[in-house]
């Protein structure tokens, strides 16, 4: 691409990915522009979710987002690497293993834990601000439970089950969140008490989650203390060491987990880039330029920016909204257009406490509870969609619903078990064979015999022709006219031999009548008592032997106001164009091979829907009865897998995704299943 303009995008945080997205879409087919993205890691981190990892509640990869996911089919490079160096007068960046030019560069490195120069506290504390951080946390939990499980000494002990977080926060509060809610699976998995556990939370100021509403802070505290979380504020601390913490009241928690989360700074890298800054963050102006250099660029956690006489936030809206900012001005320099100013627009703020419970302050509504948690996640779903596609809202609900354990969401455990592919394979063969049966016996039945006439009218209405074509009636009528016949033969046999009987009837009638008048009255009143009883109690034996609900009867009348509807808007209107041997060929055809793919167990899930697909269309039309609903309920289940137990899916859905995945147009708008092939 010589001669192309390159710009650089130097981090792919919430505000590089921003930045690289925004100028692809107006790029992504001029070749005169080149997108590099360089980052040390080959995924995006989701920031906000990292506690979830660090306390277990979801699996590593859960936040990691590849790269690959994200820029298939686009024209943005991404370069796994580290920036160690940049020369702003040649234009170049020097990386680890090679050096690139560049025209435009944009600077989103991010944050970094700020210690405010308090002794001991970088040394003995983890941090939470990448996803290296959430594993070290994660897999010191782990250790700590496991030892603390097999420790004698009860001071030991008790230091090792004392878990502090510092700061109050967000991060602070979601980490304790977790901590609380992973606090019973540990004690239920090392058979610990949990009164032996302590959980402290120790925040400077007066007062927790500072960004939110008054009546918010309340309900997170409340909540934290019901989970017997201590909440210390006005505590700030002073010093930490090898096992324990002090604060300024002349406390000390004797503790060997301790978290800091009470503040960040912009990243070491961008603060030594030369240019004016404050606490590492570069300053900017209102273009997101920096002064004196228009072809550099910052965006995210590492920028300042006063609006309103306050530095921008360092959140997630903020490094999105100043991505975009960044982008668009890009375009504006090189079309030689103004450049806009930055303008912030917050639509409120979210904090879960574990994954059950949080408190959001959202578009000027206060919710808490379920309802806080269900805002939270439709807010992370919606960012995915707009990243990564559909592909990834459906691996972040596995992620956060189907995947979890120990019912730590909001809907509990009902949706973690999982049922083996092998356990419907009965279930599937037999669906199968029953498909097959259908269109079987739909040959049987003449469908296939086309002289016979339509076998498929009763879809449409009365009167309704298929293509324009008249039903065969000849034949129709000779077969009418003989089966007349046949019936006038036997009714004139029948009557013969009736006169006969009749004949008879009176002189058994009259033998009968005598017998009877022989009986004393005295038992014909028994009689008549006996038969008055029976027949009373016979009625409510016969109401209730009878059939409650007939699961025989079609769901929907072939005359009701359903099926009618369906008859005349569908059939009618779009299926009587169809030439009836051709609809009827489609229909044999489609159950066999409906069939045949289920039994196989070849591409399943698409044979399922097809299957549900077909039901409805006779459920519509008046012909599908309750006790045949199990189709349906069959093709459910097997639409989870069910092909790949004992079927030919574990052949074919290996070989189609590496395919399908290949394809430029479904990694272009994120089609892809799982990763998308190069």
């Amino acid at each position: 691409m010589s001669g192309a303009k390159r710009i650089l995008i130097v981090g792919g945080g919430y505000a590089g990915v921003s930045v690289a997205k925004n100028l692809n879409k107006k790029y992504h087919k001029n070749n005169d522009i080149e997108i590099v993205l360089v980052d040390r890691n080959p995924f995006h981190t989701l920031m906000t979710e990292l506690h979830e990892v660090a306390g277990m509640r979801t699996e590593p990869e859960s936040v990691q987002v590849s790269f690959r996911k994200i820029f298939g089919g686009t024209k943005v490079r991404i370069i796994t690497d580290t920036v160690v160096s940049i020369d702003f007068e040649a234009k170049k960046a020097v990386l680890t293993g090679s050096e690139l030019d560049w025209d435009h560069i944009v600077i989103g490195t991010g944050a970094e834990p700020d210690y405010f120069g308090i002794p001991g506290i970088k040394e003995n504390s983890f941090t939470l601000w990448s996803f290296q951080d959430a594993i070290r946390i994660r897999r010191h939990l782990e250790d700590i439970w496991a030892r603390a499980a097999a420790e004698s000494d009860p001071e030991k002990r008790k230091k090792m089950l004392t878990f502090v977080v510092a700061g109050a926060g967000f991060t602070g509060i979601e980490m304790m969140g977790e901590l609380l809610e992973l606090r019973k699976v540990m004690c239920c998995k090392h058979h610990i008490d949990p009164k032996d556990v302590r959980n402290v939370v120790v925040e400077a100021m007066p007062s927790m989650l500072a960004m939110l509403a008054e009546p918010q802070r309340v309900k997170a505290q409340k909540y934290l203390e019901k989970m017997n979380c201590e909440i210390m504020l006005s505590s700030p601390i002073v010093g930490a060491g090898e096992g324990f913490v002090s604060i300024k009241d002349g406390r000390t928690i004797e503790t060997d987990t301790f978290i800091w989360t009470c503040g960040i700074s912009g990243s070491r890298f961008a603060g030594a880039l030369g240019f004016e800054s404050k606490r590492n963050r570069i300053l900017a102006n209102a273009q997101l330029q920096v002064e004196g250099r228009d072809n550099v660029w910052i965006a995210g956690d590492n920028l300042w920016f006063l609006e309103n006489e306050k530095p921008l936030p360092q959140i997630v809206e903020t490094a999105h909204q100043t991505g975009e900012l960044v982008a668009h001005n890009i375009i504006a320099t090189l079309e030689g257009k103004p450049l806009s100013a930055f303008k912030s627009n917050y639509h409120g703020f979210m904090v879960s406490i574990g994954g059950k419970y949080g408190v959001a302050d959202a578009g000027g509504i206060r919710t808490s509870g379920f309802f806080a948690m269900a805002i939270k996640h439709l807010i992370n779903l919606y960012y995915l969609f707009t990243i990564a596609g559909v592909n990834q809202c459906w691996e972040y609900l596995k992620h956060e619903f189907l995947d979890i354990h120990h019912r730590r969401s909001i809907i509990g455990g009902f949706a973690e078990h999982k049922m083996r592919g092998y356990w419907p394979l009965l279930l599937r063969l037999w669906l199968g064979f029953s498909w097959v049966m259908e269109g079987v016996n739909k040959i049987g039945e003449g469908w296939l015999s086309f002289g016979l006439g339509s076998k498929s009218g009763w879809m449409f209405s009365r009167g309704v022709v298929q293509s324009g074509v008249a039903v065969n009636t000849a034949v129709a009528g000779s077969e009418t006219a003989a089966v007349v016949d046949a019936v006038s033969e036997a009714t004139e046999e029948w009557v013969e031999g009736a006169e006969e009987i009749a004949e008879t009837v009176p002189v058994v009638a009259e033998a009968v009548v005598d017998a009877v008048s022989q009986a004393s009255e005295e038992w014909v009143e028994g009689a008549e008592a006996v038969v008055e009883a029976v027949v009373e109690a016979g009625e409510p034996i016969a109401r209730a032997l009878g059939p409650v609900f007939d699961l025989s009867k079609p769901i929907f009348s072939m005359n009701g106001p359903v099926a009618t509807w369906f008859r005349t808007t569908f059939m009618d209107g779009l299926f009587a164009y169809i030439p009836y041997p051709l609809f009827q060929t489609m229909i044999v055809a489609a159950e066999i091979a409906i069939g045949l793919a289920l039994f196989g167990g070849a591409f399943t899930w698409f044979a399922a829907v097809a299957s549900i697909g077909m039901c409805i269309v006779f459920t519509l039309s008046g012909m599908f009865s309750w006790n045949q609903l199990w189709f349906v309920f069959a093709a459910i289940l097997c639409m989870g897998g069910a092909g790949r137990a004992f079927g030919l899916d574990y052949w074919i859905v290996r070989f189609a995704k590496r395919i399908w995945n290949g394809i430029p147009f479904v990694r272009r708008h994120h089609l892809y299943l799982d990763e998308p092939t190069k």
